[in-house]
């Protein structure tokens, strides 16, 4: 189900789907995806609710909007508009950045975090590269290092109808907006990870090649008692790539809360 919400001046084009315990996921640069495996998985066991990020979608992109605080703080305001309580806040890459940045603020409506190989921090020194730039590679570059199986995320572009391009295009524009300089990260969110005050799980594909398990652990250190589950035969979008183990994961960590 899709439906419009209008929240701080911003209007989001909202997936929702499934029952039981809510879950705000929040995806990853590439955009939602017409096809979402994940979602029908993950609304096995929760109430899915998934916006489509500003600037994505058909979700609105106002012209004072343009950092990740903003979006942080827009989907805090949508947490307290929706009400919801107890819920699990899931990002993935890109939304797994914007996650932090909310937990790091106010984790009240929220009671367990899942970040699933999250952009966001920087753990290298100044000349390290811990994110892969994944603009400046060419496609084939980017599958082979995305994607366990790079036939998985490979996309007939030419097959595509005029409005899914031209989606493509808004939410890559949008990502670039987002997180151009300094590429793909906050220099301070690390410093203000220890803030996170809920259960904290990572999850990430056991042949990520856009961020490694090593920085993955570097999250994990930071994170006051979170756990990690790494995915076999998974890329940079273990959601994605493997839906029904990423639930799986999910599922078992939120039912431990």
């Amino acid at each position: 189900m899709s439906s419009p919400i209008t929240v701080a001046g911003v209007t989001l084009d909202i997936q929702e789907a499934g029952r039981g315990r809510p879950m705000l996921f929040l995806h990853p640069g590439e955009g939602m995806q017409p096809n979402r495996p994940w979602i029908e998985a993950l609304a096995r066991n929760h109430r899915v609710i998934a916006p489509h990020h500003p600037g994505f979608g058909n979700s609105s992109l106002p012209d004072w909007f343009g950092t990740v605080d903003d979006i942080a703080y827009l989907y805090l305001d949508l947490a307290k508009q929706l009400d919801l309580k107890d819920a699990v806040l899931v990002g993935a890459c890109f939304g797994g950045w914007i996650a932090a940045e909310m937990a790091v603020r106010d984790t009240r409506r929220f009671a367990g975090l899942v970040l699933s190989a999250p952009l966001g921090i920087k753990v290298g020194g100044v000349l390290d590269r811990d994110i892969t730039d994944m603009h400046s590679i060419p496609r084939a570059e980017f599958l082979r290092l995305a994607w366990a199986n790079p036939e998985n995320g490979t996309v007939d572009y030419a097959s595509l109808p005029d409005t899914e391009l031209a989606a493509i295009a808004r939410a890559r524009e949008s990502l670039a907006l987002f997180g151009w300089k300094p590429y793909m990260h906050n220099p301070r969110l690390k410093r203000w990870l220890h803030r996170i005050d809920i259960s904290a799980h990572l999850i990430w594909g056991d042949s990520d090649g856009i961020v490694s398990t090593s920085y993955g652990e570097a999250w994990q250190a930071e994170i006051p008692g979170a756990t990690m589950t790494v995915v076999p035969r998974a890329g940079h979008y273990p959601h994605w790539e493997q839906p029904d183990a990423f639930a799986a994961a999910v599922t078992k960590f939120t039912r431990e809360l």
